[in-house]
């Protein structure tokens, strides 16, 4: 099943959708932030959004974190907003999760799933849809920094990414 869905375009198309909705419905917050997560599961994509005034708050009531604020899609202000345009998305996860497979079939699709997150949100970067917002794939409880750093670089100007990677490497 998964060869006949272009997974990229319907996650593609879910985040434009969710994050344009989220920008109509707040017409007075100043974004500076979209992601996607997801899990070590692969069982779900979330999207997620934040603002400058949002940032700006949870930084001044932990000045020793900016980073992680920042940069943690989990502390975000409409995190998980917008959960509704992305049931295209779970009904293929879930029919990956329901049918037989493997671990090698597991590890495929979990690495399919997060590349097509990637995918999805370069190319609305590409597009100028995120303008100067900065831009987070990331996955919960995930053990690999050198991944995330990397799609961190591939969503960013290299001076953010760079700021991210310093951040994860301290």
């Amino acid at each position: 099943m998964l060869e006949n869905i272009d997974l990229v375009k319907l996650i593609r198309d879910a985040a434009q959708n969710c994050f344009s909705e989220l920008r109509k419905s707040n017409p007075a917050d100043e974004f500076c932030a979209f992601g996607l997560y997801s899990d070590e599961g692969a069982m779900t994509v979330c999207p997620s959004a934040n603002t400058t005034e949002y940032l700006k708050k949870k930084c001044e009531e932990d000045p020793d974190e900016p980073l992680y604020y920042k940069w943690s899609s989990a502390e975000w202000k409409y995190e998980f907003s917008g959960q509704e345009w992305f049931n295209d998305v779970q009904q293929v996860i879930e029919h990956f999760h329901k049918s037989p497979h493997n671990d090698e079939q597991f590890i495929h699709f979990q690495e399919y799933l997060y590349e097509s997150c990637v995918l999805a949100l370069e190319q609305l970067r590409l597009d100028g849809f995120f303008q100067t917002c900065i831009v987070v794939f990331s996955v919960t409880d995930y053990l690999d920094d050198e991944k995330e750093i990397s799609w961190i670089y591939r969503l960013n100007n290299a001076r953010e990414a760079s700021e991210f990677e310093k951040s994860v490497r301290q």
